[in-house]
């Protein structure tokens, strides 16, 4: 039992790491929610637009941060050898590879979107508000992107605090932004879904800004000029590549499927898209675990095996997937709770409520099986066994999932209720697969050495 249980130091370095970044996200998701109540102030349809816009958004998200993990594996063991030279070219490979994918995303948005929106609606009313919020939102992928680099950087060579400051600002800015153009007050312009869009943008500016600044001030181990953008060692540069690969597959396979799921869901109606997504704004409130799951994992077990200490980041390991689980039991009492009382601050029908706190409660339920299976994930990832990381994630999700979700959206009359608890049924193979894949420990590799 020992086994699972750190000593003080262990707990301090997680704590550290960690914390700051919770708060981060808490507070990030708070805010969130309080827009996402803004935008329900609008109507059901408002919601409905927005949730699909956020949902082709997140593919870029998670593209993003596949194609950056490739690189981030490579920090986090660089940081650990202390080879800055090296950690730059990391960095540098994150900024080119974060670009290219704002260009194309962009231009996929600007001359496909209408087509990706008719995915999930055809009502033509939630279309053009759709189009309306996503005519801004395209935009703001350039500074977001660029700050991902340096931000997931920063983290990877556990300097997570002064982050959570720039969130702060960040996101305050959003939520007046918001309360300003979304309904027009103080003699602002009453812009709708719109001024959500806006507002957002604004925001992604703002954070990209300060950022920046914090590069300047304390990124001197990885900070680069714009002319050395392209020099990185052929050698490193493949080895990235081998790695960023099979993790941009695993994210493109994975947030597509999500966007499956989506659009499952959204055969049952407007009100289940309404209330889907009043869900996961819910239930990110403790969902914020995850990020500071990755974080810890590529400090205590990613920067460890770059020390060459295999042998202490096995043990690791094990300590994060038991401290893991144990606050998800919390997390998911407190969302249980949660349940009974915070639809309230939404204006919509009772059916999309009663929707909404079922599958929130679900959550609740499967939040220690979703962080095991995210400690896994990123426990195989921090040593490079990328193969396994698509296995287990999208390969699964592709296999069983999601076809499972088309099935039950085409071939049954099931209210989405029950889809959504039969979909989020199958995390617990998937953990029971993943848990073979650690054993194998493929994942136990120095690569700041090998490289």
């Amino acid at each position: 039992m020992n086994k699972y249980i750190g000593d003080r130091q262990f707990y301090k370095t997680l704590f550290k790491v960690a914390a700051p970044l919770v708060l981060q996200q808490l507070i990030t998701t708070s805010v969130q929610l309080v827009d996402n109540v803004m935008v329900g102030r609008l109507g059901e349809q408002s919601i409905a637009a927005v949730s699909v816009v956020n949902q082709l958004y997140f593919i870029v998200i998670l593209i993003t941060f596949g194609a950056m993990g490739g690189a981030g594996i490579f920090t986090a063991q660089f940081f650990g050898s202390k080879d800055f030279d090296k950690l730059k070219q990391t960095y540098r490979f994150k900024l080119m590879i974060g670009l290219g994918v704002a260009v194309l995303s962009f231009v996929i948005f600007t001359f496909f979107g209408r087509t990706l929106i008719g995915l999930f609606t055809s009502n033509e009313d939630t279309i053009n508000l759709a189009l309306g919020y996503l005519s801004y939102a395209r935009w703001s992928a350039f500074p977001w992107i660029i700050a991902v680099a340096i931000g997931n950087t920063f983290r990877e060579t556990g300097i997570t605090k002064p982050l959570l400051y720039i969130s702060l600002v960040s996101i305050s800015t959003n939520t007046i932004l918001n309360y300003l153009l979304i309904f027009g007050n103080f003699g602002a312009p009453n812009l709708g879904v719109e001024g959500a869009a806006i507002a957002t943008l604004i925001a992604r500016f703002v954070e990209f800004g300060l950022t920046w600044i914090l590069l300047k001030k304390r990124g001197q181990h990885f900070d680069t000029r714009i002319n050395a953008l392209f020099a990185i060692d052929k050698k490193l540069l493949a080895g990235m590549i081998v790695m960023a690969l099979p993790l941009m597959l695993n994210e493109t396979l994975w947030s597509s499927g999500q966007t499956v799921f989506l659009h499952a869901y959204s055969t049952r109606g407007d009100q289940a898209l309404a209330a889907m997504n009043i869900t996961g704004a819910i239930s990110q409130i403790v969902f914020v675990t995850f990020g500071a799951i990755a974080t810890a994992v590529a400090v205590l077990v990613g920067n460890t095996l770059g020390r060459n200490e295999l042998e202490e980041a096995k043990a690791n390991s094990k300590k994060l997937f038991a401290t893991a689980v144990m606050i998800a039991i919390v997390a998911g009492m407190i969302l249980f709770m949660l349940s009974f009382f915070i639809l309230d601050i939404y204006d919509v029908a009772e059916f999309t409520k009663n929707t909404a706190q079922f599958n929130i409660r679900i959550n609740a339920l499967f939040i220690p099986v979703y962080s095991f299976n995210v400690t896994l994930y990123f426990t195989l990832r921090a040593g490079g066994d990328t193969k396994s990381t698509v296995l287990m994630d999208a390969g699964y999700m592709w296999v069983i999932p999601v076809p499972v979700s088309l099935l039950l959206a085409y071939l049954t009359n099931l209210p989405v209720t029950m889809m959504f608890l039969i979909i989020q049924s199958l995390e617990v193979p998937k953990m029971l697969f993943g848990l073979t894949r650690y054993r194998m420990e493929r994942w136990v590799r120095n690569l700041a050495h090998e490289h």
